[in-house]
């Protein structure tokens, strides 16, 4: 029986297949929707009007090796093995058009792209008949150029879209950006929303809004920091008041209880942010958006960067600094999260530091180390392992290492003071410690492998039958941390100290390891090779300490134990990369790249091995982990090029008439929110940081031709053709009209760049001309002829100028058409000009002042063309 293939993705199916897992033959109906699969290059009986991407249902099935396929192209005779079942689209199914589709194979018929559809029927050529708001007649469209949308339910939180400026039924009193429930959905799909502002519900389409995270009781809130002024008044609160929501009513609208508030507290939600989940232990600062903290800044800095020690009832947090004896206090709405730094990583003093707090310490802004040590400055928890630190002078009576042994304790309780109450398996009473004597370690779980520490005597409580090489597994741990251990051959259970033990490393199959440098050389795989865990070596019951590891272009599996090896940062699809520069000659060969080359992951295979697309290369280029390094993007800017990323299907705002191959320019960047030019929009467009990527700019001189596979670029193809290559002249006109055209302050300002350049440049030539004549109005003492010779030669060269070059560019940007139009109206104005300016002048000057006509209106012209 085949498996239901309409529930296995293409991507599952080709993975399954690489893992050896082959499943059976696909079973045809009539009436089962499919498509091509991605890696048939050519079919047997060929296209036959069809694409790649085509799909259609099974018209008939001859044979089991053949299927005849109904497309919008036509009928089609193709073989079983390449085509996939897919999902299909059933009647009253919500459907969008693609992103990537620009022009439909139908039309748009005065669609908007954003606009959501309902299917009515399928028609027995494979074409679908979607039904739009407001239109009279279902819209043909092909199935391969659709995509289901999720629907929404009534009860959906929803966001209506920030970029709007009008609605099919109008915006009436709603602002843009509001916070709402959907509160009931009409036959034809369209949605009533529930505004805790408005009396009743406001009608809208489905791509007007968006849905939002829902608020749900019991979270914590507070006032955004950009509400200036809530929807509802303040009563009292503030933006650092922090408020329970106790009840949600059907609107939207919050009802929020605030400590040390006699009466809750409504708000729109729309006004309002959940506040972060904080815990004991998190590493915060003050956020950027914060002025002063509540309580003052005391010597607490913008940078300064704490852990939590407390969390009060009322919203206050304690954070201990390491340059203070005391907490800070301050309320969490001023606080944000910071990731945590740990053992191991390498760190240097910011460059923008001229003096540590703590002081140099005989370092240098040069140097570089490693963090071997964390102290936490008091944020310890119930539970928590510690251990004594290093003593560097007299030890404290209440040393835990009172035996000379060492120990570890679990802390019992915490003190306001900063003492803690530890309890010790050893000790039969509980005692007390500074929180700065001692430090966390981690602590063991039940299920855990465990082995005796290396270089142990004797355990404390002897070996009872236990080995020095014997390893068990944890099944329980008491409240002062004394374990319970399981050894293979040892009945019942063996009670053991935790400081006797240490934690045996064990990998998960499917885990990325390293060979360390403990390790020798096996067949071609050396010190540093990456690999990934196949399996774990087991005699009997018992484990034998060794590990399987499967290496790229090795048919067997490395085993070795696991002291070997080392967790390393798995690769996944999507990711960058690029051969690392101590690598001269890869293990499978360069395939025409070199170490400049990055390359983008496509696929990883089951022993490392990845498969890098680049778009320099033909075909896929394999290389093994070991040999390549991640590249890490720098974050936009503004001003950066930059495009969507081909991992986003949707961005959080739509697409508009932008797709996947559009460029822009970042014009503004507001939190993770980002406003990208592009050239063919007159308004910015709305997107999220995360949704974009950098891209190699364009820049003036360079060579560029239209890319291969453009059908029709957006202005048409003019004189130009695929083979096609000329230099960039200019990057930045469309962009600087968008700015203009959102931010009139630019306009003033270029505008002020173009007088400053042009103005003095009049007024060189007014001033020779007034000192050589004495005159302000006329140059009589300017011989007529040499004047006339004069400004006729530099007419002539801007006639040529505007001709051979501001025409061209002309005809690019509005088309030989509209350009020749303006060309002769110039000249006419000009004619027209020069011929009032004769009639109007004396005889005995008009001679004189034609030519000066016409040359102050040819610079005119140029420069003005030009700056444009």
């Amino acid at each position: 029986m085949a498996l239901p293939r309409e529930w296995i993705y293409e991507d599952l199916m080709e993975a399954l297949m690489c893992r050896g897992v082959h499943l059976p033959r696909t079973i045809y109906e009539v009436g089962d929707w499919v498509k091509f699969k991605r890696t048939v290059t050519t079919p047997t009986y060929g296209w036959q009007g069809a694409s790649l991407k085509s799909v259609g249902f099974v018209q008939s099935v001859p044979d089991r090796d053949n299927v005849i396929v109904s497309f919008c192209s036509g009928e089609a005779r193709v073989l079983a093995n390449e085509v996939v079942k897919v999902i299909p689209l059933d009647r009253g199914q919500h459907v969008q058009l693609k992103a990537e589709v620009n022009k439909p194979r139908f039309g748009w018929r005065e669609q908007s792209r954003d606009n959501v559809g309902t299917v009515l029927c399928v028609d027995d050529d494979g074409i679908l008949r979607v039904g739009f708001p407001g239109a009279s007649r279902g819209w043909k469209a092909d199935p391969e150029e659709m995509q289901r949308v999720e629907e929404f339910k009534v009860g959906d939180w929803v966001h209506i879209r920030p970029t709007l400026t009008s609605t099919k039924n109008g915006l009436g009193s709603v602002t843009p950006g509001s916070i709402g429930i959907v509160s009931s959905i009409r036959p034809d799909s369209s949605l009533f929303i529930e505004l805790s502002y408005l009396p009743t519900p406001w009608p809208c389409e489905p791509e007007e809004v968006e849905r939002v995270a829902p608020f749900r009781i019991g979270d914590w809130v507070c006032v955004k920091r950009s509400v200036a002024e809530p929807r509802y008044a303040w009563g009292g609160a503030t933006h650092h008041s922090i408020g329970r929501i106790s009840e949600i009513e059907n609107d939207g609208l919050l009802i929020i209880d605030i400590p040390n508030r006699p009466i809750p507290w409504q708000a729109d939600p729309s006004d309002m942010e959940k506040l972060e989940d904080f815990k004991v232990g998190d590493w915060v600062r003050v956020k950027s958006s914060v002025s002063s903290p509540r309580y003052g800044w005391e010597d607490v800095t913008r940078n300064s960067i704490g852990v939590i020690h407390s969390l009060e009832e009322d919203g206050d947090m304690g954070i201990p600094f390491c340059f203070r004896s005391k907490p800070f206090c301050c309320p969490v709405t001023d606080m944000e999260k910071v990731p945590p730094l740990e053992v191991g990583q390498e760190i240097h003093v910011m460059p923008s530091i001229t003096q540590p707090r703590l002081g140099w310490s005989n370092e240098s802004p040069a140097t570089v180390g490693k963090i071997v040590r964390i102290d936490m400055d008091g944020a310890f928890e119930v539970g928590d392992w510690v251990c004594s630190k290093p003593s560097l002078g007299i030890r404290p009576s209440y040393d835990c290492n009172t035996d000379g042994k060492g120990g570890l304790a679990v802390v019992h309780s915490v003190q306001d003071s900063g003492y803690l109450e530890l309890a010790c398996c050893y000790r039969k009473a509980r005692y007390i410690t500074h929180y700065s004597d001692v430090e966390k370690v981690p602590c063991f779980k039940i299920g855990q492998y465990v082995r005796f520490r290396t270089g142990l005597v004797e355990p404390r409580w002897g070996w009872r039958g236990a080995r020095p090489d014997s390893r068990g597994v944890i099944t329980s741990i008491h409240a002062d941390g004394e374990l319970r251990i399981v050894f293979s051959g040892l009945p019942g259970l063996w009670r053991g100290d935790p400081a006797d033990l240490e934690i045996e490393q064990m990998f998960e199959v499917g885990e990325w390891v390293r060979l360390k440098d403990n390790a020798n050389n096996w067949k071609s795989i050396g010190l540093g090779s990456v690999g990934v865990v196949q399996g774990i070596g087991f005699d009997g019951n018992d484990w034998t300490g060794s590990t399987y590891v499967g290496f790229c272009g090795e048919q067997e599996s490395w085993a070795g134990p696991t002291s070997h090896l080392e967790r390393v940062d798995k690769l996944v699809v999507g990711q960058k990369v690029r051969v690392k520069q101590s690598v001269k000659n890869p293990r499978f060969g360069w395939s025409g790249h070199n170490h400049t080359a990055i390359g983008t992951i496509s696929a990883v295979d089951a022993d490392g091995k990845l498969r890098i697309y680049t778009t320099a290369g033909s075909r896929l280029w394999m290389l093994n982990p070991s040999e390549v390094e991640l590249v890490k993007e720098e974050e936009l800017q503004i001003g950066d090029w930059a495009r969507v990323r081909a991992s986003v299907s949707i961005p959080t705002y739509q697409w508009g008439e932008v797709s996947h191959l559009s460029i822009g320019v970042v014009h503004r960047m507001e939190d993770d929110d980002l406003c990208v030019a592009f050239c063919f929009m007159e308004k910015l467009w709305l997107c999220k940081t995360w949704e974009m990527e950098r891209v190699r700019a364009f820049k003036i001189g360079e060579k560029v031709r239209i890319r291969d596979g453009l059908v029709i670029p957006r202005w048409g193809w003019g004189k130009e053709t695929h083979a096609s290559k000329e230099s960039v002249t200019s990057s930045f006109d469309v962009f600087y009209f968008l700015f203009i055209s959102q931010d009139l302050r630019v306009g003033l300002n270029l505008a002020l760049a173009i007088a400053l350049h042009n103005i003095p440049e009049g007024v060189a030539v007014a001033l020779l001309v007034y000192f050589a004549t004495q005159s302000l109005s006329f140059p009589s003492s300017l011989s007529p002829e040499i004047l006339q010779g004069l400004l006729g030669s530099v007419d002539g060269v801007m006639a040529f100028l505007t001709l051979h070059e501001m025409l061209q560019l002309a005809f690019d940007y509005a088309g030989q058409k509209q350009s020749v139009k303006a060309v002769f109206c110039g000249m006419a104005f000009m004619s027209a000009s020069l011929y009032f300016l004769s009639i109007s002048l004396p005889e005995d000057m008009s001679l004189f002042h034609a030519p000066l006509w016409c040359f102050l209106v040819m610079t005119s012209t140029s420069l003005q063309t030009r700056d444009t």
